[in-house]
């Protein structure tokens, strides 16, 4: 049965959690964000990434003009965090505790679709007290970060607080149930009205599943005078050629999805360097 998480239900994209295996062989991560670069246009340029058949009309030129300068990393510049640290215990982060106690900074709760959606219709108030009783809860345990930035590219409500993490390891909240470890992300945080805004996923550079380095690449980067959140991961399946690993892409913006009346954080543009043209 599918589940749904407070940066799932936001973003709407999902957060797999995986058994929990070691930690060892995970790479340094890079200083900067902008380090990142040469890595990924090694990755892009042994490959041939689709935008995937299910994005909408009106984004196909944006996303093909993207992957091009993405894969030659033209025109990209890569927002740096304004704090980070290795330990959630870190003093760094005691402020915003302090600002917004009980928001899931680098937190996450898993629901059956259901009862998250009953939890979300209860006073703010209650809410925590209900994820925490009713749902699984995770908490990053690595590379922790801070980004301010004008995530949502209107410049008139000021930059948001993006926190980032990785290793979430749960469930917390349920003494008997075994340990396991998912991916992180990024979670967008109202320090003045203390509540979550928006998500994206991200996918760790460690397969937890197969206990293995994966060589993924996030960040949050500023491209055509916006701000977009991407994900480079290689796909894990047994079937794996370690030589010659398959990818995808996501890039995460604000925009209207459906018939929303507000724009939100989503998937914009997703690309695999599999075939995923109709037959």
């Amino acid at each position: 049965m599918t589940s749904s998480s407070l940066k799932q239900a936001v973003a709407g994209l999902v957060l797999l959690a995986l058994p929990a295996l070691g930690w060892a062989g995970q790479a340094q991560p890079p200083q900067r964000e902008a380090d990142k670069a040469d890595g990924i246009k090694r990755i892009m340029a042994k490959r041939t990434f689709e935008v995937s058949p299910v994005a909408r009309k009106q984004d196909k030129p944006f996303c093909q003009a993207f992957v091009q300068d993405f894969r030659r990393q033209q025109n990209i510049e890569f927002i740096e965090p304004v704090a980070k640290a290795d330990s959630y215990e870190d003093p760094v982060w005691e402020p915003y505790r302090r600002r917004c106690p009980g928001v899931p900074v680098f937190d996450d709760y898993q629901c059956e679709p259901k009862i998250y959606d009953a939890i979300m219709a209860q006073p703010g108030a209650e809410r925590q007290r209900e994820f925490e009783a009713a749902c699984q809860h995770y908490r990053g345990t690595a590379n922790f970060k801070l980004f301010l930035v004008d995530i949502n590219n209107n410049p008139k409500d000021g930059k948001e607080h993006v926190f980032y993490y990785e290793r979430a390891q749960g469930p917390l909240n349920q003494p008997d149930a075994k340990l396991n470890y998912a991916n992180g992300g990024y979670s967008v945080i109202d320090l003045d009205r203390c509540g979550l805004k928006g998500g994206a996923e991200a996918h760790d550079p460690y397969s937890y599943f197969y206990q293995r380095p994966l060589e993924n690449f996030s960040g949050i980067i500023r491209y055509r005078d916006r701000h977009y959140i991407f994900d480079l991961f290689e796909l894990e399946g047994a079937d794996r050629d370690p030589n010659n690993p398959n990818y995808r892409l996501h890039l995460s913006g604000y925009s209207m999805f459906g018939r929303e009346t507000k724009p939100r954080l989503g998937p914009i543009c997703t690309y695999s360097t599999l075939n995923l043209k109709s037959k």
